[in-house]
């Protein structure tokens, strides 16, 4: 990745955005920070130091906290044995898995399981709640039914978004800014005639497992892989979005006569509930919204093909 061409401050935002979104692509991988460094063409001090300053937390840290807060969002909606979900977090064996997620939750993946509402879950949702209120988002409520859902496959795709926010008051600024990113990634995929690409957005985190004012809030456009071509006209003329991985398999989509903001809190509440009851199991977090129009949306649900008993 070459060096952006900008201001101090937004080009350390750059690099620490694009570290934010390697960690978030790697969570099941072993790697070195210098692999982060190398690909920003800089120092390893100069990059953990950067890291540090931008976001707050140390780039370890925040490794370490993201694993273990996707982990835990897995043993709240994934059908995954507790080893399975330590595995795809990156920890080689239970033993290690168990002592890093007690350490952080105070609690054992067990016991964790076990809980009916998360440490930050009825904070956030009321932050959510309160700000997205003039959206209407409780009264279409009832459209949330597993029978209104159509089961879809998604091919193995990736994701190139930009964050609208990373910290203090993420739904506000996602609410404020999404219209502009909107309009420009549909320009984009009108300009390169790609009309299989979707705009989506969702966080990459484990809501409501992550503190509110540190969700990362993205928006982009998802891409088929064997779109080739695409990829390339993408990458060539955008090498600032950033990019993430999205597995393809088994999806439950939601058709909705609702803006983003309006499904967001009974996007969860359907998504919460249908896991408790069993009727689905995530395969891992990367549940997202297509803004398919002012007042229409459809949901994504990542299905595990047979669940763990």
């Amino acid at each position: 990745m070459s060096k952006p061409s900008a201001s101090p401050q937004a080009q350390a935002e750059s690099y620490a955005l694009y570290g934010l979104s390697y960690a978030d692509d790697h969570v099941a991988d072993t790697f070195d920070i210098r692999i982060v460094a190398d690909m920003l063409d800089i120092s390893y001090s100069h990059f953990y130091h950067t890291f540090s300053a931008v976001m707050n937390e140390p780039y370890w840290h925040y490794v370490k906290r993201h694993r273990i807060e996707l982990a835990a969002g897995m043993l709240r909606h994934s059908g995954y044995s507790i080893a399975e979900i330590g595995e795809l977090s990156g920890y080689m064996t239970l033993a290690a898995f168990s002592k890093a997620f007690k350490q952080h939750f105070k609690y054992s993946p067990k016991d964790f399981r076990k809980i009916q509402i998360l440490p930050n879950e009825k904070r956030t949702l009321h932050i959510t709640e309160t700000i997205t209120a003039s959206f209407g988002n409780n009264m279409l409520a009832n459209l949330f039914h597993y029978d209104r859902t159509e089961r879809i496959s998604i091919s193995e795709s990736t994701l190139y978004y930009t964050l609208l926010s990373h910290g203090d008051d993420p739904i506000t600024e996602m609410v404020l800014k999404m219209n502009n990113h909107e309009n420009r990634f549909r320009k984009i995929i009108e300009i390169f005639d790609i009309p299989q690409a979707l705009v989506i957005t969702g966080t990459l985190d484990a809501v409501p497992v992550t503190n509110y004012e540190k969700l990362s809030i993205f928006a982009g456009i998802l891409l088929p892989n064997h779109q080739l071509a695409a990829h390339k006209q993408l990458r060539d003329n955008y090498p600032y979005l950033l990019q993430k991985r999205i597995q393809g398999g088994s999806f439950l989509k939601l058709r909705l006569p609702l803006s983003f903001a309006a499904a967001g809190i009974p996007m969860y509440e359907f998504i919460d509930r249908s896991c408790r009851e069993g009727i689905f199991k995530m395969r891992d977090n990367q549940f997202f919204i297509s803004l398919t129009g002012p007042n229409s949306c459809e949901i994504f649900i990542p299905l595990l093909k047979q669940r763990v008993i």
